[in-house]
């Protein structure tokens, strides 16, 4: 498959070669480090107790620490997913998938040391932390009963609230008062804000398609998201960013190919996942916006 940049965009690299798949890439606050999931699958073979082969596949779910640029990986975290940086680059969040029910947990920049902060008590799913930049609220994603619903709760792991219906938070960086997400309507996803004040919930796109993944530029002026609005028969997005008022719509990438997770480094840099080569690694391109 083929992965080219639209005219509005520069600079399309691969940023991981890993062997497994990868996603939900996050950036370090001074945008020399990347966090990313990774998905490696090996199948091996058994004997059942009537002497026939058996085929097994063992998964290892982990969370990869890499310098943007350098090919050498460092692994943190086994049984973790959903990574985000602290803001003070103090340590990072994520979801601990080892427990009967997936939990937030607080780690060491090296993974050390996994301090609860959620406890799995209120829904089936804990995922998707994001954390305001003072540091004293939490927001995070949860099942429910067979709803994923937004929620808060404190920096210690108190005073859950539930927010909305909707996956794949984002919190925009200059304004802790916004959030981004993803939710259905219809028989599609659609992207989403809320203000956090208010409760106030605004639709950012529409049409008959999927658009989804949202994710706020570090100035807030900014939006990434991907969606299959080329051919909607096809399971296959793209990469558009936008104003943040839902204006100047520019598509980045274009292909055969997979998309998704984008995410923004402090340059404008939008990094993301893609299938370009068989399997989903994370990529990097730069936005041409029209002035």
């Amino acid at each position: 498959m083929v992965i080219a940049p639209t005219g509005n965009a520069e600079g399309l690299t691969r940023e991981t070669v890993d062997a497994g798949q990868e996603f939900y890439p996050r950036i370090s606050p001074d945008g020399k480090l990347l966090l990313y999931n990774s998905l490696e699958k090996t199948t091996y073979f058994t004997l059942s107790e009537t002497g026939n082969l058996m085929a097994k596949t063992d998964k290892k779910l982990r969370i990869i620490k890499k310098e943007i640029g350098s090919p050498v990986t460092n692994p943190l975290v086994t049984d973790a997913a959903y990574p985000t940086w602290m803001p003070n680059n103090s340590g990072i969040l994520f979801s601990y998938v080892k427990p009967v029910r997936a939990v937030i947990v607080r780690s060491s920049l090296a993974g050390v040391g996994l301090n609860y902060v959620s406890q799995g008590e209120m829904g089936e799913d804990d995922a998707e932390p994001v954390i305001t930049r003072d540091m004293s609220k939490i927001y995070f994603t949860t099942i429910m009963g067979r709803s994923r619903m937004i929620c808060s709760m404190d920096a210690k792991g108190g005073n859950f609230t539930v927010l909305t219906e909707g996956g794949h938070l984002a919190l925009n960086p200059n304004d802790n008062t916004k959030i981004i997400y993803n939710a259905k309507v219809g028989k599609v996803v659609q992207v989403f804000t809320m203000d956090l004040k208010t409760g106030q919930k605004a639709q950012l796109t529409n049409g008959d398609y999927n658009n989804k993944d949202g994710a706020f530029s570090t100035d807030g002026k900014y939006i990434a998201f991907v969606s299959n609005r080329e051919n909607p028969k096809k399971r296959n997005h793209h990469l558009y960013v936008m104003k943040v008022e839902g204006t100047d719509l520019i598509q980045l990438t274009q292909g055969d190919t997979d998309e998704g997770d984008p995410c923004f480094g402090p340059d404008g840099t939008v990094y993301f996942y893609s299938n370009a080569d068989k399997n989903y690694n994370i990529w990097k391109v730069k936005p041409r916006y029209t002035r």
